[in-house]
């Protein structure tokens, strides 16, 4: 018994639904914390620059501030971009050997979305 034989026979429900939600919440969490600290941490340093008064220190922290910025968007999207990447990689599968795979993708996705 391979392991695709193994996650078609187990169904979501009970203690799979309990575990799949909880990672579910994880990630969300994640998703929304990792951005906003990077906010936070980016407006500190730009207050700090702009309070000591040094033009040198406010270009560094403008530089640091939109650098954070852009990972904050990145480590936001990354879970939508996962996703948006699998779906297409599911909807082009048309190999028959494929499909015991394609299934059980279905399977986990079908119980994540119900988490």
């Amino acid at each position: 018994m391979n392991l695709f034989q193994t996650l078609e026979e187990v169904a979501c429900e009970g203690d799979i639904l309990t575990v799949v939600s909880a990672i579910k919440f994880i990630f969300t969490l994640i998703q929304w914390a990792i951005p906003c600290v990077l906010i936070v941490l980016g407006t500190v340093d730009m207050f700090k620059a702009m309070t000591s008064g040094d033009e040198k220190a406010t270009k560094e922290a403008q530089k640091k501030f939109i650098r954070r910025l852009i990972y904050a968007v990145v480590a936001f999207l990354i879970p939508f971009i996962i996703s948006l990447v699998f779906t297409f990689v599911g909807k082009m599968i048309n190999d028959e050997a494929a499909q015991q795979g394609k299934t059980t993708y279905d399977n986990f996705f079908g119980c994540w979305k119900q988490a």
